[in-house]
């Protein structure tokens, strides 16, 4: 028997009455458990086992497979329901940490990305944040917290610690001045302004307690957010399902 505290990432149906959950434990790890009688009104584990609740989980493993034996919910993000594409992005993140993070896998002693996670969802669900805000926010602490964390230190070039602008090359992780020019790459670099660098090394080396306090202009914002969706996609080789449908929740146009 295993006790932990978890959140929920996602769910899936199994057979009439049954469920599995997708849930990120307080490891840094995500573990596949089935719920018995989890669409049953009277299932003790009802409201603790819906997507978004952190809760402590007890759980068995035979022949392979988890199962849960109880769980006591420690808070539901449940007013992300309120919004569909608060909802879709949560969605978002928490299909990011299922595809990166394994359930097998030893995670650094210093991996944080249950408090990320804990942290991104406070901020979604009170609305004390923006979207455009925390999605860069997010996917680029949790490419640091998985160790794959660019080097913004200075211009690869020549340097230079903070120019006005820079070549910022997804595919190296590094940035360049506009001294030294545009490096070749199969993957076209992005041209920043210094605002959006000082950002990107603010949400790689701030403490927690100061992760989601800074702001930036709406132009500098959308390049933030252009930047860290591409490095994610191109250094973990995904295009997660609930990017695109929260794309078309906030830009149905462009659909």
């Amino acid at each position: 028997m295993e006790i932990y505290r978890g959140l929920v990432l996602a769910e899936r149906s199994a057979g009439e009455q049954g469920k599995f959950i997708d849930v990120l434990t307080e490891h840094n790890t995500v573990q596949e458990i089935y719920v018995r009688g989890a669409k049953k009104n009277s299932s003790a584990g009802l409201s603790a086992t819906q997507l978004f609740s952190y809760a402590t989980f007890s759980v068995q493993k035979r022949r392979n497979q988890w199962y849960l034996d109880s769980a006591e919910p420690i808070r539901i993000f449940y007013r992300l329901r309120e919004s569909l594409s608060r909802l879709s992005l949560a969605m978002y993140f928490g299909e990011l940490i299922r595809l990166s993070v394994r359930e097998h896998q030893t995670p650094e002693e210093n991996c944080f990305v249950m408090r990320l996670m804990l942290n991104t969802l406070h901020y979604l669900e009170s609305g004390q944040r923006s979207e455009a805000l925390l999605k860069p926010i997010f996917e680029l602490r949790l490419m640091t917290e998985l160790g794959m964390m660019p080097d913004l230190l200075m211009c690869r070039g020549c340097g230079v610690f903070l120019p006005k602008r820079l070549y910022f090359s997804v595919e190296k992780g590094c940035f360049f001045c506009t001294d030294c020019g545009a490096p070749d790459s199969p993957q076209e670099p992005l041209l920043l302004r210094a605002p959006v660098l000082q950002a990107m090394r603010h949400i790689l080396f701030a403490d927690y307690d100061r992760l989601f306090h800074f702001q930036l202009g709406a132009e500098n914002l959308q390049m933030l957010g252009i930047c860290t969706e591409r490095f994610v996609q191109y250094h973990l080789s995904l295009k997660p399902k609930a990017l695109t449908f929260y794309r078309s929740i906030v830009n149905p146009s462009a659909e």
